[in-house]
């Protein structure tokens, strides 16, 4: 499972129907609405088989209960995804399945399994399907809401191994898109990433877009105004030399190139998450500087309007973040894994709300691992 090692290394849905081809995201739908709430999912992902916590933050109080999730629905390496009413864990390396939450009363609804060793690494839904890409796989799980029926869309034509290493999926409209990091046994790209485009009515692949660089290492985040999804890309040894690449969708996708190039920012980017403000579309990114015995890993804007990348970082050298998500309130919720100190801490602009991380009970490590609504 190349994915599960390489992470190591590091560390040493809501459903719709049919929609129009307009861009719909995952987010179409919300849950109800109530006080703001943050979610954190996280695991010991160097320990197969340890069980990982859930744990929300009520944004009012700023009181956190810790352990919100029945034992076995949350694994060792843990993401999580809202998507409309439900959140969706895909519980990756040993955990092989997706746990699916009422977001309002975060009760389980459903636990749906991959398959033993497929390593699922994201989730995207189209009416009762979810579509998972794992990396112990040919390329895409297709899982069906109150069946035990597992398909996979094959995608090993893209990589000569035949194991794509597809590690993110967002629907847009009727099409999935699935990012893929075409890896050797030695975590070595074989060349540009690819995105598999895949018509979720009839399970096929209606386009293939390469991109301008090697290695998707990470999931996609959707842009406003219809400006496609943007993905990080990474190189091991040298995480300076890519980019967050923007991928324009719809009938003819295509890659627009970088948005942000890895070497303005002096690394790479771990996670990111889109506000809207009153003048202008903020890019929020967790931006990690590749360096484990001196880590640095700080909170940085980018305007979306103005394409401007901010010129510093607004949080402390002290803080290593692993990941970030903007509530309602237009609070942002950034998880600190500091080794003496841990857990999640809250920012209003640039000024930050918590005095002190608040523990969720276990370091967080994984991303995409915070949702806020």
């Amino acid at each position: 499972m190349k994915r599960f090692l390489a992470l190591a290394l590091l560390a040493a849905c809501g459903d719709n129907n049919s929609l129009p081809d307009a861009f719909v995201a995952d987010s179409s739908i919300d849950a109800p609405a109530g006080p703001p709430r943050a979610v954190v999912v996280a695991g010991d992902f160097i320990t197969p088989g340890f069980s990982g916590v859930m744990s929300a933050l009520d944004l009012t109080s700023m009181q956190m209960t810790q352990n919100v999730a029945p034992s076995g629905s949350i694994g060792s390496d843990p993401i999580v995804r809202k998507i409309g009413g439900e959140l969706f864990v895909v519980n990756r390396a040993d955990g092989n399945n997706v746990t699916i939450f009422d977001a309002t009363s975060l009760t389980v609804k459903a636990q749906l399994g991959t398959g033993a060793g497929s390593n699922p690494q994201d989730v995207a839904t189209f009416a009762s399907k979810l579509f998972v890409p794992a990396m112990g796989t040919k390329g895409v799980v297709v899982l069906t809401r109150g069946s035990t029926t597992i398909t996979t869309i094959d995608l090993s034509a893209l990589d000569p191994d035949g194991s794509p290493d597809c590690v993110s999926a967002y629907r847009v409209g009727n099409d999935i898109y699935v990012a893929c990091e075409l890896l050797d046994q030695n975590f070595t790209p074989r060349g540009n990433g690819k995105v598999a485009v895949i018509d979720a009515t009839s399970l096929t692949v209606r386009a293939t877009v390469t991109l301008s660089t090697p290695n998707p290492f990470g999931v996609f985040t959707e842009l406003p105004n219809s400006e496609g999804l943007v993905i990080p890309t990474f190189e091991f040894g040298n995480v300076t030399s890519r980019c967050l690449e923007q991928i324009t969708v719809g009938a003819s996708p295509f890659s627009k190139g970088c948005l942000v190039q890895n070497a303005a920012i002096g690394g790479y980017v771990a996670s990111t998450a889109v506000q809207a403000l009153d003048t202008s579309n903020m890019l929020w990114m967790i931006v990690n500087n590749g360096n484990f015995s001196a880590e640095r890993a700080r909170l940085w804007g980018y305007d979306l309007t103005t394409k401007t990348l901010w010129d510093t970082p607004i949080t402390p050298d002290a803080q290593v973040l692993t990941d970030l998500a903007v509530c309602p309130n237009d609070r942002i919720v950034v998880a600190d894994k500091t080794t003496s100190a841990n857990g999640l801490r809250v920012y209003e602009g640039t000024t930050e709300k918590t005095t002190e991380p608040l523990a969720v009970g276990l370091r967080p490590q994984s991303s995409p691992a915070i949702v806020c609504y």
